[in-house]
């Protein structure tokens, strides 16, 4: 068989790129049906690669997965707090799993960070109280 199930990263921009380049000759009308099968069978195998990656941020409380983006773009809760308007103590208190996350912060890291607000939903234990934040 000429391509097998796509095993790391490497191969798959291999796939890729000869997907790209087969889509390119036969939109040019210039393929044949062998380029044809290939760019099908291409198609669905980087189809199935991609559906089976796992996202990092999965995993990740939605507190971790503000700490996360705080770090990957260089925020403070100083810095959070200036340009969005949410208190600082705020900030702090849901970094360190004492608040919970309420809609209008939800609503304006969502925004700031361009991700979807579901981001910021899902359990996590709160330190100091006995309930879940769902």
């Amino acid at each position: 068989m000429k391509y097998s199930k796509i095993e790391n990263k490497k191969q798959y921009q291999e796939y890729s790129n000869t997907h790209l380049k087969l889509g390119k000759v036969l939109a040019s009308g210039k393929g044949n049906s062998d380029m044809e099968s290939d760019y099908y069978i291409l198609d669905l195998i980087i189809e199935d690669y991609q559906h089976n990656q796992t996202n990092p941020f999965d995993k990740l409380t939605p507190v971790d997965l503000l700490k996360a983006l705080m770090s990957e773009y260089g925020y403070t809760g100083y810095k959070l707090h200036k340009e969005l308007g949410i208190s600082q103590s705020v900030i702090s208190d849901i970094i360190n799993y004492k608040r919970e996350f309420s809609k209008d912060v939800i609503r304006k890291l969502s925004a700031k960070f361009n991700i979807g607000q579901e981001s910021f939903f899902g359990e996590y234990e709160l330190i100091g109280r006995e309930s879940h934040v769902a």
